[in-house]
């Protein structure tokens, strides 16, 4: 990861790009939501607290906490006062906070019987007032600036408390929620202080809610600036990070070079982090858990130095890189744990929308026909393109970060490449989604890249349900739908992948077949909804499908005059002329599955006895057919002329194959795949007519004798 940010944080110093670092324990506050609130705790000059108000979501987003997982300070988490589980309480505290009923100041105080505050909590919340201060204040050193002055103060003043009864952040905490409570102020805020709703069926230790607050000093105007500032943020921070560069310059006398060439001196300290969308990443060179470091004694970053001002570098690329103005144009999530980046090494004033032909948007807010591949990579295309000659980059990078677990993270994927291959990767990438016949399932869709991954492990019944197990099939990795994009992945991947697309496959495109095939009228909403839902899953199957055989030189002007693609076409009409002889004889009952689709699994391994067996379910049918061709019945779905159109597709089809398919037959992935597509494929277009001629009809006797189906 290192590498590929030490290029972006290159491209953004040529272009003048300047981003804000930030000390790498000074970190933001959680999120803040009507849910989740951030309250503000105001001390007064005598050490009590006098004051609690829910700060705004905008303040929230300036502020920061010094600090690790130990505790932080001015904000740290608390847990409310107390726990309630019993049901009646429950329902009355939330009848007082839709303010449906007025709060009972003794009925309310004689709700807190069950302390929440476990000795965990107890001890985080003193190391959060008393020791992280004390780191912090030696950090900033004597200040004689108001700033210094005021956080010294705040420092001073949480450090009073103590764990002696009358003395505590607790018992101050619950001093001034009575207090307020007994006044009938902010009743909202005081009640997520003192209560938590607990889960009775819960271990108590395992279930004690928490609150995120921030200290601050009433009386600040003195100091031109409460601690809960943006200014007195950024003023940290520059303190901080002073502090960082002069102890590094204190550690050895002896100059090195790191990784990138420039004077090193080890700073002793973890590498920095940043926080990503869902996660959050820290920068290393190595990790000391991997054994091999051992044996060379050289750990961590040992084999491989960077210097704090490398350091600093990646940090603030990657947080250039991530940031949410850029979703799209430099990044693109995958999942909740993994996300993709792609930058140019030239930045430019209008940078093409690199991350957004990998995968669509998440956020849902796109309208459809924005979110197509298609769209979006024309956009991109001419884009890139239309870009003056002095910003034309050199190359594109492109890497996915994965959470491993809550500690770790990894580069899974890294690569780059010119933009003359990108815009041909993504050329080819519609051609090859494109490389099949037209269906009857709706508009043809592109996959994005990273969509592949899902197509291939979706593993499907026959009733058209997913087979959901408790761990998700992950044959393919998203990022393999970029191998595949960029031209990386081999041949043997490729019919790997093409083997277990057509396995895990095979039910839907069975079911769906027969219940297009059949006409099926859905009875309500629901099914109408379903039966789109696997429409649009076939249709991207069938992409699939046509990308794979595209990557292994299979085109559909060749394939479709295959064996294997007729053997589809074959089972097709047979369907078709099966539910038109059922609409016509038996008053529109289509049984549940049809003469063709029943036969669709047994034609994908063994065709020959395949077909052999649809000529004798055929028989009927055809018989029927050729006596109902003549009838020039035009009611809709009862047509007579679709009765002579399947019969002259079911002799191409039968007279072609006759040849062909032997008892030794047997069907290689290639060949299913077009089986597959032929199955879904439309037919043929011609134009007919009611009235038949006596050229068509020239050679109706032929058809649906056992020699042509064989």
């Amino acid at each position: 990861m290192l590498n590929e940010l030490y290029s972006l944080s290159t491209a953004m110093k040529s272009k003048g790009i300047s981003t804000k670092e930030w000390h790498r324990e000074y970190k933001s506050l959680p999120k803040v939501t009507a849910k989740a609130p951030c309250i503000r705790i105001w001390l007064a000059q005598d050490g009590s607290i006098c004051g609690l108000e829910s700060i705004s979501t905008e303040l929230s987003q300036s502020l920061r906490k010094y600090g690790n997982n130990q505790g932080t300070f001015p904000a740290f988490n608390i847990v409310p006062l107390y726990r309630i589980t019993e049901k009646e309480q429950l329902t009355e505290l939330e009848q007082i906070e839709k303010g449906t009923i007025p709060p009972d100041f003794d009925k309310i105080k004689s709700w807190c019987v069950d302390d929440n505050w476990k000795e965990s909590i107890v001890k985080k919340v003193d190391r959060s007032l008393q020791n992280i201060p004390q780191t912090l204040l030696g950090l900033m050193g004597n200040q004689e600036q108001l700033e210094g002055m005021l956080v010294s103060k705040l420092i001073q003043l949480a450090s009073g408390f103590s764990n002696e009864p009358d003395k505590s952040f607790k018992s101050a905490l619950e001093k001034c929620v009575f207090a307020k409570l007994q006044k009938q102020e902010d009743i909202g805020i005081l009640l997520t202080m003192l209560f938590h709703k607990g889960n009775p069926q819960k271990d108590h230790n395992d279930d004690t809610g928490s609150i995120s607050v921030v200290l601050d000093l009433f009386d600040w105007q003195q100091y031109g600036y409460p601690v809960t500032s943006q200014h007195m943020t950024e003023w940290l921070n520059d303190m901080l990070l002073k502090s960082s560069l002069l102890s590094a310059s204190k550690q050895s006398e002896s100059v090195e070079r790191d990784a990138f060439g420039i004077p090193f001196i080890h700073p002793n300290e973890p590498m920095p982090s940043v926080k990503l969308s869902g996660f959050e990443v820290t920068l290393r060179s190595m990790f000391n858990g991997q054994p091999c470091q051992y044996r060379y004694e050289q750990i961590d970053d040992g084999s491989y130095p960077i210097a704090m001002e490398n350091r600093s570098l990646a940090k603030k690329s990657l947080e250039w890189a991530a940031d949410l103005e850029r979703e799209g144009v430099t990044w693109r999530k995958i999942d909740k744990n993994e996300i993709v980046f792609a930058y140019p090494s030239k930045l430019s004033e209008t940078s093409p929308k690199f991350a957004s032909i990998f995968g669509p948007s998440q956020a849902g807010s796109s309208a459809q026909a924005e979110a197509r591949f298609e769209n979006i990579a024309k956009d991109f295309i001419r884009t890139l393109r239309g870009l003056p000659p002095k910003e034309n980059p050199e190359f594109i990078q492109i890497f996915t970060i994965r959470k491993l677990d809550k500690a770790r993270s990894k580069v899974i994927f890294t690569r780059n490449c010119s933009p003359d291959q990108l815009i041909q990767a993504a050329e080819d990438w519609e051609a090859g989604c494109w490389n099949t016949p037209e269906t009857d399932l709706g508009e043809r869709e592109t996959p994005f890249p990273l969509q592949v991954a899902r197509i291939v492990n979706n593993v499907w019944k026959q009733n058209g349900e997913l087979a959901q197990g408790i761990t998700a099939v992950e044959r393919m990795k998203y990022y393999q739908g970029m191998e595949l994009l960029l031209n990386l992945m081999q041949e043997s991947m490729i019919d790997n992948y093409l083997h277990v697309v057509l396995t895990h496959s095979s039910g839907l495109a069975s079911y769906i077949g027969n219940w297009v095939h059949g006409g099926s009228n859905c009875k309500n909403k629901t099914e109408e909804k379903t039966l789109d839902k696997l429409k649009n899953e076939t249709v991207l199957l069938l992409s699939v499908l046509g990308l794979l055989l595209y990557k292994r030189g299979e085109r559909k002007e060749k394939y479709m005059e295959n064996m294997a693609y007729l053997v589809g076409q074959l089972l097709k009409i047979s369907d078709e002329l099966h539910t038109l002889y059922c609409k016509v004889v038996r008053g529109g009952d289509v049984p549940p599955q049809l003469a063709g689709s029943v036969l669709f699994a047994a034609a994908s391994e063994m065709p020959y006895q395949a077909i052999a067996q649809l000529s004798l379910r055929m028989n009927p049918y055809i018989t029927w057919a050729k006596q109902y061709r003549f009838k020039n019945i035009s009611t809709k779905n009862e047509e007579s002329w679709r009765a002579r159109w399947y019969l002259g597709l079911y002799e191409d089809a039968a007279n072609k194959l006759k040849t062909t398919v032997t008892d030794s037959t047997r069907f290689n992935d290639f060949e299913r795949a077009q089986l597959f597509i032929g199955y879904l494929a439309s037919f043929p277009k011609r134009e007919f007519s009611a009235a038949a001629s006596s050229d068509d009809n020239s050679n109706d006797n032929n058809v649906g004798g056992a020699n042509d189906e064989q």
